[in-house]
């Protein structure tokens, strides 16, 4: 991709300011505002519809390559000059190699490390080695001093191992300059040449302490009390996890900057594994855990800002660069000045941004094959995402040392939240470009609507889902924080209706990040469908300190709040709803009216991508997890196949098999249920019914109940529960 570039949001308030970042390998490139009506490609077999704006941009702007450094660090300082010097810390490599990567560093005297041992240098020049191999993913304690005559002191401590001692002579020299820690302050385009692994308790002092400080220190003493504070730097890595600066408990620095957002909360070498929660035990939680990977904020300049007109419709938008054959759309809500529409829609983007960069379709393109049973294609974009690991990854990847990734951020390219972007798991529409098709199908019904985000729910709350009468979700609303529960909740409990038109929703706990507020963070936990799990003591978000994995495991079960909740997936095809007998009582028999299909009988079998409105990831009611009593399931999902998987928390425990075939848990259910004021909401069990609604040009079974129920919901203040 020659022309790519990102926001410096994902929505703006008509007639506020929005920024634009821009990368362009390329002489020029045009700009323009489009409103994104509906996506598309040409593989998608759907045209993508756009409406240029008026907006007073330039006709032409140059192009400018603006490269991006990843990989998390702390830096603090200046230190010195300082005849002599003494650096330590506790490190767990996780990613050991030939190549030394540095721990901790001042100006240029770098303590590093690699799969060979560690070393000490001055710039290029290397002071003194030790061959003495650290254990991966084991403590261990470095320790170096220079003093006045240049005489050199290389230290490891590995417990369980004797330690290892070297001394050399270097050329006496001050020390000066910034303090590092996981970096040399060595920047180049790509991954960032910092350390990978955790670090702790790190200490510099402006002189070369004796050996018997050097074991007090690996034996855990208190620098502070060995050294004078005044002259010593003791960084409190423990300190505010969820911000991005560091207090220095010595004099030698006024604390530090933590870069890139690395993990944090993290257990250091001396947890007994008393505590699980750091908030417990702050002391025993001073680890940091570094990846050359991290990505907080791509740092390019911005190109372009546009003021967006206060009296712009709220809907979705794009910056559409073009150059030639090169294209890129940047995405941006524009969410309303005033709150006038009757129907609201609130755009997953917590989910997006958890999916952004999701490496897996490029980089494990054969292992797709298997899964699918069928070659579906790939965007081509992935496999350029895939040349760029500095662009940060997805919530669903791993790190180049095989650690989960734990926080995702906006302030980068994101080539797969694009209206044109093609998702083989669903042969075509998913996430954003999926629920653009939502806006077409409320734009072709004619309905006065607003578009917001997870951003604005989260930040308002309720105050900002009470001035409508109806709220509509897009398709997998699936990463949220305690905020938004309590928001969609107060909402339905006063009066307001919920058409949840997703599945696998409302299901993973997720934060803002205080200190970056660009930045999501998950724990993913030990529970739940993952592609990694948290190491041990590391469940707590560092940004709240609450328990990380599913709300479920918490008592807050997605049925609590949409009578509905994840059951299982699979992405072999779309299938097709069974009208419940329950479906043909008066007091709800309207939400099929004008549908062909009576009772016992199935609809929303036909759509695009999968191929039925039952697919991808399913809901299911259950009582026991929280679905209210009196709530009504409309319908239930037949004829899966065994590829579809219940998900890890639905599993049967116990001695007793299974049931053959298909498990029962295996369906997603349409649920209507009714709440004190006229408060309602209706829930569809699946990721793929929005899709078919598209089928036919809107015409079909699955569209006609949406519109049934927005109808009555937008409507009817009385309860939804009833004849009309």
């Amino acid at each position: 991709m020659r022309l790519v570039g990102y926001a410096d949001r994902l929505s703006v308030r008509a007639g506020d300011p929005i920024a634009f970042h821009i990368s362009c390998a390329l002489d020029g490139y045009r700009p323009e505002i489009v409103r994104l009506r509906r996506g598309g490609s040409p593989q998608h077999d759907t045209a993508l519809v756009e409406e240029t704006v008026a907006s007073g941009l330039p006709d032409r702007l140059p192009g400018r390559v603006q490269p991006t450094t990843s990989g998390s660090f702390v830096e603090a300082g200046p230190v010195g000059p300082t005849d002599a010097v003494g650096l330590a810390l506790w490190f767990l490599p996780t990613l050991p190699g030939t190549d030394a990567r540095p721990l901790l560093a001042v100006g240029d005297l770098v303590l590093e490390v690699s799969a060979a041992g560690i070393g000490l240098r001055r710039g290029t020049t290397t002071l003194a080695t030790l061959d003495a191999p650290p254990t991966e993913r084991r403590w261990a304690f470095a320790a170096a001093t220079v003093d006045a005559t240049g005489e050199v002191r290389l230290v490891l401590h590995r417990p369980g191992l004797d330690g290892a001692t070297t001394t050399a002579q270097a050329p006496p020299s001050a020390t000066a300059g910034t303090l590092r820690i996981g970096s040399d302050g060595t920047v180049t385009g790509g991954l960032g040449a910092t350390f990978n692994g955790k670090v702790a308790r790190p200490v510099v002092s402006a002189t070369a302490w004796p050996a018997t400080t050097t074991g007090a220190l690996a034996a855990g003493a208190d620098p502070l009390t060995l050294l004078d504070p005044a002259t010593t730097s003791a960084l409190d890595l423990a300190s505010d996890p969820g911000g991005t600066r560091v207090p220095d408990r010595g004099g030698l620095t006024a604390g530090a900057v933590i870069h890139h957002l690395p993990t944090r909360g993290v257990p250091g070498p001396f947890w007994s594994g008393a505590e699980t929660d750091f908030r417990c035990a702050p002391n025993e939680f001073d680890a940091l855990h570094l990846h050359d990977d991290d990505l907080a904020d791509a740092g390019w300049a911005p190109d372009l800002t546009w003021d967006v007109p206060a009296d712009l419709p709220s809907g979705v938008y794009a910056l559409k660069l073009s150059a030639d054959e090169d294209v890129d759309r940047i995405p941006f809500v524009v969410t309303p000045a005033r709150h006038e529409a009757p129907v609201l829609v609130v755009l997953p983007t917590w989910t997006y941004l958890a999916y952004a960069n999701w490496r897996t379709y490029a980089e494990y393109e054969a292992e797709r094959l298997v899964i699918y049973g069928e070659a579906r294609g790939i965007d081509e974009r992935d496999r350029w995402l895939a040349a760029h690991p500095e662009l940060g990854r997805s919530l669903y990847d791993v790190h180049t040392d095989g650690s989960g990734v734990c926080h995702t951020s906006r302030l980068r390219p994101i080539v797969n939240l694009r209206p044109d972007y093609f998702t083989p798991t669903t042969r075509g529409f998913r996430h954003y470009a999926q629920d653009l098709q939502l806006l077409d199908w409320l734009d072709r019904r004619g309905e006065h609507y607003a578009v917001v985000t997870d951003d604005e729910v989260e930040r308002e709350g309720a105050d900002l889902l009470s001035r409508y009468d109806v709220v509509l979700t897009g398709s997998h609303p699936e990463y949220c924080s305690a905020g938004m529960l309590d928001a969609y909740l107060a909402y339905t409990h006063n009066g307001g209706r919920l058409m949840y038109l997703g599945g696998n929703g409302f299901y993973q706990v997720t934060a803002r990040h205080p200190g970056h507020p660009d930045a999501l963070e998950i724990r993913r936990g030990h529970a739940g469908v993952a592609t990694w799990v948290s190491d041990p003591g590391e469940e707590h978000l560092a940004a709240t300190g609450e328990r990380g994995g599913l709300w479920r495991m918490r008592g807050r079960a997605p049925n609590v709040l949409a009578g509905v909740g994840f059951t299982a997936q699979g992405f072999d095809s779309g299938y097709g709803y069974r009208r419940t007998a329950a479906s043909a009582d008066p007091a709800v028999a309207w939400v099929f009216e004008g549908v062909p299909a009576g009772v016992g009988e199935v609809f929303g079998a036909e759509g695009p991508g999968l191929g039925g409105a039952a697919g991808d990831e399913l809901d299911r009611a259950d009582v026991t997890l929280g679905t209210p009593a009196d709530a009504v399931v409309l319908a239930s999902s037949v004829g899966h196949s065994e590829k579809i998987a219940l998900v890890p928390e639905e599993v049967d425990h116990g001695y007793a098999a299974p049931p053959p075939g298909v498990h029962p848990k295996v369906r997603a259910d349409v649920v209507l249920l009714g709440r004190p004021g006229g408060g309602a909401v209706f829930s569809v069990g699946s990721i793929a019914w929005s899709t078919a609604m598209t089928h036919n040009g809107g015409e079909n079974a699955v569209s006609r109940i949406t519109a049934n129920v927005l109808d009555r919901f937008r409507d009817e203040p009385g309860p939804v529960i009833g004849e009309q």
